[in-house]
């Protein structure tokens, strides 16, 4: 059997897996969750100990609120370790909690922990298109950007959420999020190599960078908190 036939034979074999509904479902719930341990598996093979129960912390504290993106990749390279690695791990993450949400919504509600969290992030989601009207005209666009900016409430399995109350497909939702995530993780563990190279060689300027960007967060959350109480107003007019 030549290669050509046998890649034709794989494919056709995965069509019929897919078609299939006993196995797909039960594919679409494991796979998810499975990234998890595999990605804990390859740094417990990959790290030593020390390094690899400080990394797994941090992990952990992705997944709980305020912790994000935004601090978890700074803290992680203030570990030493390098803006590629961090943001590969973070990414991956993101993905595995945007599959599940994207492939698994109406399942997982009726999970009794996992079911209010993202009966949480249903509502967020609603609120947040309610503030942001625009959004649903611009839903690829605003999706990428919800995901890309990282405030608290924000992120891939709030985005996935989001993309699915606004009836986008799970393609479309996957790849939003996936671009969405991946560029902010880039941007922020770049970010933060640049500023702690530039610390090391001038403390003042360093520290004057980190001030700087800190008062610039701030002043875009007041700015976009002030908009949103300015259109509650104008709804309970």
């Amino acid at each position: 059997m030549s290669a050509e036939n046998t890649v034709t034979t794989l494919v056709e074999g995965w069509k019929v897996i897919l078609r299939n509904p006993y196995l797909v479902g039960p594919i679409k719930f494991i796979f998810p969750l499975a990234i998890i341990p595999i990605i804990f598996a390859a740094l417990y093979l990959t790290e030593p100990y020390e390094q690899f129960f400080l990394l797994s912390g941090l992990i952990v504290a992705y997944f709980v609120p305020p912790a994000g993106k935004e601090t978890i990749i700074p803290i992680a390279i203030l570990m030493g370790y390098s803006w590629w690695f961090i943001t590969l791990v973070i990414f991956l993450l993101d993905v595995a909690a945007s599959l599940f949400v994207v492939w698994n919504l109406d399942l997982a509600l009726k999970i009794p922990f996992v079911g209010r969290v993202l009966k949480s992030g249903m509502t967020l989601g609603r609120n947040y298109t309610e503030t942001h009207p625009w959004l649903r005209r611009f839903s690829t666009i605003g999706l990428i950007l919800f995901v890309f900016f990282p405030f608290q409430g924000t992120g891939a399995m709030n985005g996935s959420i989001l993309g699915r109350l606004l009836g986008m497909s799970e393609q479309r939702v996957f790849s939003c999020v996936c671009i969405g995530s991946l560029t902010s993780c880039l941007v922020i563990a770049l970010g933060a190599d640049v500023i702690l190279d530039i610390y090391q060689q001038n403390h003042a300027l360093g520290i004057g960078i980190l001030v700087a960007i800190v008062l610039a967060i701030l002043i875009g959350i007041i700015i976009l908190k002030m908009h949103k109480n300015r259109l509650r107003e104008r709804s309970f007019r």
